[in-house]
């Protein structure tokens, strides 16, 4: 069995997601926290719902964005 990564960045509001993959979790973590950066340097940011090592979630007045590493079994 083979082990990939997938790094999950969800727009609420938007019908765009996006959806990257890795076989390793150090390329995959590396994406997921430069994207955290990028989410936690917008001012607009209501509530942050979860803030763990994988998975950071915040609301917006207009909606939610999150970003987070799934690990899949192929």
């Amino acid at each position: 069995m083979k082990t990939i990564f997938a790094v999950h960045h969800v727009f609420d509001c938007l019908d765009y997601n996006e959806h990257h993959y890795f076989t390793s979790y150090d390329e995959a973590f590396e994406l997921f926290v430069d994207i955290k950066k990028s989410i936690k340097e917008n001012k607009a940011i209501d509530e942050t719902y979860d803030d763990t090592s994988d998975d950071f979630h915040v609301l917006y007045d207009n909606g939610l964005e999150r970003v987070y590493i799934q690990q899949i079994y192929i």
